[in-house]
């Protein structure tokens, strides 16, 4: 289709083609549908978290959230849960207390995270009650969830019944999960844990091995305390219940759908590395800038690179783990208000392109790595 505002540049014409916008509301009218409650009819849901609800957002993840809208239409069902008091999207409306930890439940959840661990205990309860897909709110999404994951998942002939982007080894990057309704999905448990004891050694090495080179400024203890449900996911691939039990090693290894995340999700960062000051001026470059300055040219390739060969940008905030700040920190601040879709940006054409730009090619999956035999615990699914 020609007449649209950006047209696709030559080298990235096989990758990419224009389409249409499924939901052409505006995003006031979107935003008014997210907090009314929608019944579930199937198992393709989108599912994401807010403590404070559609509104009380920053400006940027609402708009992340319009556009998985705008990219599915009617074909999925976005649920954003909180804990507002009174709302048809009160978590507690969706998942019973029982499936919940009481500190989630009575609101007395502490800690610097709680906002992260409070969408960890929910993501798994959701996913397994009704099916679909989790993603955390500063997910910009570029490929169609059915192209993602959703048709191996939904096929019946399949053997996936989950499907995660992967860090490294068994790391799972939590961001983002897909699950069939009463999927083994649901693996909460606390760092602090014995179960989780086997992680004691566990150190950064790995993480910059495989291509994640985040300047940490905490120690790795408290990093896994961040991510603590993926320490439990960690566990789970490694279990191997005696006495004919679960058997959670080959489950993982033929049951899992996964892909690079770095690749995947981090596209940019793939391309410019992990100092979040560099993709907010990537996305903050002027469309009309000097085609012949470097700034123009790396934040073409990058942009493009993102939207012709990435499922998602994964903005993310790093809460004080990093000396680096990250870029959606940098959207939080005030000063920065609207900067990621301003009108004759890179920013813009990425929001544009999220939901026109549709991708021709397939998902780069891969197979998911074996457990090496020292590391299977033969344990029962709860044995310290």
């Amino acid at each position: 289709m020609v007449g649209h505002k950006f047209q696709i540049p030559k080298e990235y014409q096989t990758q990419l083609r224009y389409v249409e916008s499924k939901d052409t509301r505006t995003e006031g009218e979107i935003l008014e549908s997210l907090e009314k409650y929608a019944p579930i009819t199937s198992e393709k849901n989108i599912w994401t978290y807010w403590h404070a609800g559609v509104r009380n957002m920053p400006s940027w993840t609402k708009r992340n959230m319009i556009n998985w809208v705008r990219l599915h239409g009617p074909d999925w069902t976005v649920c954003v849960l909180n804990s507002v008091p009174g709302s048809p999207n009160h978590a507690l409306n969706w998942i019973t207390a029982e499936e919940l930890p009481e500190s989630f439940v009575e609101g007395t959840m502490t800690g610097p995270d709680v906002g992260q661990h409070s969408t960890d205990v929910l993501r798994g309860a959701a996913l397994y009650a009704y099916g679909g897909v989790w993603m955390d709110v500063g997910c910009i999404l570029f490929r169609y969830l059915d192209s993602v994951c959703w048709n191996k998942l939904a096929d019946e002939e399949s053997l996936y019944t989950i499907a995660t982007p992967l860090l490294f080894a068994q790391y799972m990057a939590n961001h983002f999960v897909a699950s069939r309704k009463s999927g083994r999905a649901n693996c909460i448990v606390l760092l602090e844990s014995p179960l989780t004891a086997f992680m004691a050694s566990g150190s950064f090495g790995s993480a910059s091995d495989a291509g994640y080179h985040w300047d940490f400024k905490v120690d790795e203890r408290t990093a896994l305390a961040y991510v603590g449900q993926v320490v439990a996911w960690i566990r789970l691939t490694r279990l191997q219940e005696p006495n004919g039990g679960f058997d959670s090693v080959n489950y993982w290894a033929t049951k899992v759908l996964v892909w690079p995340s770095l690749k995947e999700n981090w596209p940019a960062q793939n391309a410019i590395g992990f100092d979040g000051a560099d993709l907010f001026k990537v996305l903050t470059t002027s469309l009309d800038a000097d085609p012949a300055s470097e700034e123009y040219q790396t934040a073409h390739k990058v942009a493009w690179q993102m939207l012709a060969q990435g499922m998602m940008q994964k903005i993310t905030h790093g809460k004080g783990l990093t000396h680096a700040i990250h870029c959606g920190t940098l959207f939080d601040m005030p000063e920065n208000e609207g900067k990621d879709a301003e009108p004759g940006t890179f920013a813009e054409l990425l929001r544009f392109g999220s939901v026109h730009f549709e991708q021709t090619g397939d998902m780069g999956y891969m197979d998911a790595p074996m457990v090496d035999s020292e590391l299977i615990i033969r344990k029962g699914s709860l044995e310290a």
